[in-house]
């Protein structure tokens, strides 16, 4: 059963319209969390210290294009500072490897 020509301007009409409104809806989001870091701007550095961020974070992600969100800047921030804090595990001495000796047998 094809679909007639109808049918697919429909589909093709509603996918365009899909597309409009998720971009408006990423739009709509990217400027509401952009208002949120703004507000993260007025934090010191200590208070931003404890959340895992630095100023030049918050100002990194405001320098993004109006239309890209700025949050995902601040999460793969915060990402790099907890990796960097947590102890080297290549670091930690290494346990030597001794081999197993046996006796030798005596041949009498």
């Amino acid at each position: 059963m094809s679909k007639t020509i109808p049918d697919r301007m429909t589909f093709t009409g509603m996918t365009a319209l899909g597309q409009f409104v998720r971009s408006l809806a990423d739009l709509s989001r990217a400027l509401r969390h952009r208002g949120e870091i703004r507000h993260l701007a007025e934090f010191d550095d200590r208070m931003l210290k404890d959340i895992g961020l630095t100023r030049s974070d918050v100002s990194c992600a405001l320098s993004e294009p109006l239309l890209r969100n700025p949050s995902w800047v601040l999460v793969r921030s915060a990402g790099r500072h907890t990796r960097g804090e947590r102890p080297d595990r290549s670091s930690r001495p290494v346990r030597p490897v001794v081999p197993i000796l046996t006796q030798a047998k005596h041949c009498a």
